[in-house]
């Protein structure tokens, strides 16, 4: 690489890294920045990507009153030595990558924070119908995740720019995270019944939802940021998916339309521990003040499910993160408020954690459900289930590792 290309790579990352704030973030400000480099190479973009994330990594553990070159020098020696080996990294310097903060909030590990200092790994999702074209194409770079529900889940290992790829152009597959495939598993929706998708966003699991349902029933997707749900219909009609409507919704008022359903998938607005591989510069913005409030924001959005759901119908609640606060205080809460909620045992269906990953899931579903009136004298009343999934985003993004190096405990 010449000096001058070199330089220029350097000038963009820093400049990214000075801009990044709670309103601004690193993968935004990335995502535009890189998109007007329209004659910058593909592993320019990647060096400059790099630069950003590996500084935002680490920066926990630098001196700031260094130059910001020197910072990012001393967090690409951190970040080599720890690749090498990383019990190279003492723990002291190793639990400053999180703000201190965390440890109000939940267990932290050594084994958590090694987990989201690790390179991150892509995660594909082929329709039913796409996933043997998908590994037959590009068998060389994928690696399926395993059987039942993951058979056209694959990991990649290419260098392929994979938005490019005339595969993905035509909707033959998603980008899309384990942890976040895990949590459409889940909910089990059968071809027939109707889903809400409370918290959408992009429509990730909305296109997730309405496959599994083979096109032959409704996803409704509503979020508070219209900007989003046109990118989920972008996403919706590059996937060839039909079988949803969408409309903007702030979580306040009462939702666009009126309809009981079947299911209800609330992918919560949370923290994001979960994301702070994938997401490192969120580390430095989130605060536990954001915790306190978002708890307050996700109670509110389970009391608004409760009410739109039909007899028997499902109730997924999910977040990405680890907080006590926003899993297992919330649902705790949630059980005292609905005592007609109890838990949802599942039969043994539940999805398998991929074969590939060779990580120890813990404890990451909670269920709940509507007991059954015992006395006979009593009319039945209305049953309904619900479960806590408490999604990491980070387990979809980690190469397979030991199990003694994986994730100990989830909540």
């Amino acid at each position: 690489m010449s000096k001058r290309k070199k330089n220029g790579i350097t000038a963009l990352a820093d400049e990214i890294i000075e801009q990044c704030d709670a309103r601004h973030p690193a993968d935004q400000l990335l995502r535009q920045a890189l998109k007007n480099e329209k004659e910058m190479l593909p592993r320019h973009k990647a060096a400059v990507v790099e630069r950003v994330y590996t500084y935002f990594r680490w920066k926990g553990c630098l001196d700031a009153e260094r130059t910001l070159n020197r910072q990012v020098r001393m967090a690409r020696e951190l970040d080599a030595d720890f690749l090498s080996y990383a019990g190279k990294i003492k723990s002291e310097v190793l639990r400053k990558v999180v703000p201190e903060w965390t440890a109000e909030t939940m267990k932290v590990t050594r084994e958590w924070l090694c987990q989201i200092q690790r390179p991150v790994t892509l995660w594909l999702r082929a329709p039913k119908a796409s996933g043997k074209r998908v590994e037959l194409a590009m068998k060389k770079e994928l690696q399926p995740a395993g059987e039942g529900c993951w058979r056209n889940t694959f990991r990649y290992f290419g260098k392929e720019d994979l938005f490019q790829m005339s595969h993905f152009q035509h909707g033959h597959f998603e980008i899309q995270d384990l942890a976040s495939q895990f949590v459409g598993n889940f909910c089990q929706p059968e071809p027939g019944e109707n889903w809400w998708d409370m918290c959408a966003g992009e429509g990730g699991k909305t296109v997730h939802l309405a496959d599994l349902l083979q096109q032959k029933c409704c996803v409704w997707a509503t979020d508070r940021a219209a900007w989003r749900l046109q990118r989920l219909k972008r996403r919706a009609a590059r996937a060839k998916i039909f079988n949803y409507q969408s409309a903007p919704w702030d979580g306040k008022s009462k939702p666009p339309f009126r309809k009981p359903f079947d299911g209800i998938l609330l992918d919560a607005p949370c923290s994001g521990l979960g994301t702070w591989q994938r997401n490192p510069n969120a580390r430095w913005t989130t605060t536990f003040e954001d915790v306190k409030e978002l708890t307050e924001l996700q109670f509110k959005l389970l009391e608004s499910a409760v009410a739109r759901l039909k007899p028997g119908g499902k109730l997924v609640y999910s977040v990405c993160t680890l907080t006590k606060q926003e899993t297992t205080r919330v649902m705790r809460r949630f059980e005292k408020a609905f005592p007609e909620m109890e838990p949802w045992t599942w039969d043994g269906t539940k999805p398998a954690v991929p074969e590939v990953c060779e990580l120890d899931f813990g404890k990451p579903v909670h269920g709940y459900t509507v007991p059954v009136q015992t006395d006979p004298t009593q009319p039945e009343g209305p049953r309904h289930r619900v479960a806590d999934v408490t999604r990491l985003q980070q387990l979809g993004l980690l190469p397979a590792i030991s199990l003694e190096e994986g994730i100990k405990s989830i909540l």
